[in-house]
């Protein structure tokens, strides 16, 4: 989404993007901050209940705040680990 921005529904526990063409609403299944970075796992709100989550992180450039995917592997996995654990 270029030139897009986010937002955070906390009632809802959703993220939302919203650009020139509309917005896109994601369920926030779980939100953690690990070794300072926040990180999120969302699943499209439009999504069946058997869809597949994302993990993104939420980063500061500048003055302003990011959404990035993560994709490294090593990454994901802490992730995962902290998600698992925060689950049991």
């Amino acid at each position: 989404m270029s030139n897009g921005k986010f937002w955070i529904d906390e009632k809802k526990k959703e993220l939302v993007l919203s650009d020139e063409t509309g917005e896109s609403r994601f369920i926030i299944e779980e939100d953690m901050i690990i070794d300072g970075v926040k990180y999120l796992i969302i699943v499209d709100a439009r999504a069946d209940e058997n869809a597949d989550g994302t993990v993104v992180k939420i980063l500061n450039e500048g003055e302003e705040e990011i959404i990035a995917p993560v994709e490294e592997k090593e990454e994901f996995e802490k992730v995962k680990a902290q998600y698992l654990e925060n689950i049991e």
